[in-house]
């Protein structure tokens, strides 16, 4: 038999992903065969030895965000600020370093980390960089700031909002601080207007998933105006790409409904609707009416070890009420009603949604109107459901939708989670009970909100270690095969695709030096459709 063989690995096989030694036979674009060592290999055109390493089947990222990614590399990176000061003094410094630049775009900032617990207002902005553009992004891609010249350009009074999207003095003038829906649509303005050509940046982008291992990437929300730059960017060999439409102002509007959704073709995978449920650090959450106190207690405590009222003013201003001995934090984006009618309607018209639900509440609000819109089992997917409770875990196993979760959370926003205490009433990240309640399960990266190494993310489903070392619910670990397999095999049938060193199945692989939950293995080599593809992990 013609074709390449594999030999001297650990292979994870079959729809289990268990690890054997062994061989594999690849022929065409297709795994042929897959052996034991109590197995004689067959002939082969090309013979690989592979001792020591690991053949994995190839990961697919059904959530990330590779388009924002591409532009983050041409500004500047705020994951290493430790407090605002830090912030304002490298903004005026960038600003110094490039006068021209129309605008001055910074990147991953972490403000739930800082004393302040806040980012810059436009006066602040406008201190350091008089007269200039400038969007400070948090790490969440939730949450920004604005300088008052962007303001200005932007026309921060058209910008479309829900209530509290434009946070306001007590004059009710801007601050420059922007939420939610109006961030995106702050973010889709500037980014217009920015130099760069787009496509290339995104292609830069998937070049480095494939340079990991990732073989499919699913991008999480493609405005409908760029969706024949997708389709370019599909046609090229690796990764396989695939893609959700969302709303064309900005990344997190209210969706346009199916009508506004392309015909033809997404790439590797079926026509998608994103819908954004609740927000990032407005995420809507339930918890018992006990946890109020509690939560404010632990709020105060923080305040003092920071020696700063940020904490305390930051718990201050939730949106809260009490329901029936339930502390709600009312994050929703749509009322049931709303989004029970736009998910029918995407169902009808054979569009999948993917539903972004962070907090309990918002997934048992996706859930419910899936029941209520009649949605057929694996008709949808709800995304993160970072923070859950039993019954809302029982409500999203009874809707039959896939679910999506980031482990790499656990270091992006772990600390945050348990630092405020949330930890003590709900389940965070809670993959052990989505699994164990029948939900099919898969893993993803939301990066840039997440780490996008896919072997990190298997490690962190795994291990469940914070960056201090403190472990995040333990016993919400999975196993190393049934981590692969959500990052394989469920993955890419989520996006309904065939998935998994399977006889017949498309050879797509990720071949590590070694075994991948050891922290110092790579992903040295990457096949997708029975070809070596190479890319940068830069």
């Amino acid at each position: 038999m013609v074709g390449t063989l594999f030999t001297g690995a650990t292979i994870w096989a079959g729809p289990t992903c268990t690890p054997q030694p062994g061989w594999l036979l690849v022929t065409g674009d297709s795994i042929a065969a897959t052996g034991g060592q109590d197995t004689p290999p067959p002939p082969a055109d090309t013979m690989i030895d592979l001792a020591g390493c690991h053949i994995l089947p190839g990961f697919v990222d059904t959530h990330l965000h590779a388009g924002v990614v591409g532009w983050q590399t041409l500004g500047v990176d705020g994951a290493a600020w430790t407090d605002l000061r830090e912030a304002l003094a490298a903004i005026g410094a960038a600003a110094a370093a490039d006068p021209r630049a129309p605008w001055l775009l910074c990147w991953n900032a972490r403000p739930f980390r800082w004393p302040q617990r806040r980012l810059p207002t436009a006066a602040e902005l406008d201190a350091v960089a008089p007269g200039r553009q400038i969007l400070v992004s948090g790490v969440d891609v939730h949450r920004g700031a604005v300088s008052t010249q962007a303001m200005r350009s932007l026309g921060i009074t058209t910008l479309r909002a829900q209530a509290g999207d434009v946070t306001r003095d007590r004059r009710g003038r801007p601050t420059g601080e922007l939420w939610e829906q109006a961030y995106g649509e702050a973010l889709a303005r500037a980014l217009a207007d920015a130099p760069g050509d787009a496509e290339q940046l995104t292609r830069r982008a998937l070049d480095r998933c494939a340079a990991l291992g990732i073989t499919h990437a699913h991008e999480a929300y493609v405005a409908p105006q760029h969706h024949e730059r997708m389709l370019r960017l599909a046609a090229a060999p690796a990764p396989r790409l695939s893609w959700a439409v969302g709303a064309g102002a900005g990344l997190l509007s209210p969706a346009d409904g199916p009508a506004a959704a392309p015909e033809g073709d997404y790439g590797a995978s079926g026509r998608e609707a994103k819908l954004f449920l609740d927000g990032g650090d407005r995420c809507a959450v339930c918890l018992p009416a006990r946890a109020l106190g509690r939560l404010t207690l632990q709020a105060v405590r923080e305040s003092v070890a920071a020696r700063h009222p940020g904490p305390l003013r930051d718990a201050v201003r939730r949106r809260s009420a009490v329901h029936r001995r339930e502390l709600h934090l009312e994050y929703l984006r749509y009322t049931d009603r709303e989004l029970t009618g736009l998910l029918a309607g995407y169902l009808e018209a054979g569009i999948r949604p993917r539903m972004h639900a962070l907090g309990n509440l918002a997934a048992r609000q996706a859930a419910t109107a899936l029941r209520a819109a009649g949605a057929p089992p694996g008709a949808a997917v709800i995304d993160h459901l970072v923070l859950l409770d039993p019954a809302t875990v029982d409500l999203v196993a009874a809707s039959g939708a896939w679910a999506t979760y980031q482990p790499g959370f656990i270091t992006t926003f772990g600390p945050q989670i348990a630092d405020g205490g949330t930890d003590r009433f709900l389940t965070v990240l809670g993959g052990r009970r989505l699994l164990d309640a029948g939900v099919p399960l898969t893993l993803a990266s939301d990066h840039p909100a997440g780490p996008l190494d896919p072997l990190g993310n298997l490690r962190h489903a795994v291990r469940r270690t914070m960056p201090d070392g403190r472990p995040l619910q333990p016993g919400q670990a999975l196993t190393p095969a049934e981590a692969v397999r959500a990052l394989t095999v469920t993955a890419a049938e989520s996006l309904g695709a065939p998935g998994g060193i399977v006889p017949g199945h498309p050879a797509d692989l990720a071949i590590c030096d070694g075994d991948p939950f050891d922290p110092a293995t790579r992903v040295t080599r990457t096949w997708v459709a029975g070809r070596e593809i190479r890319g940068t992990a830069s």
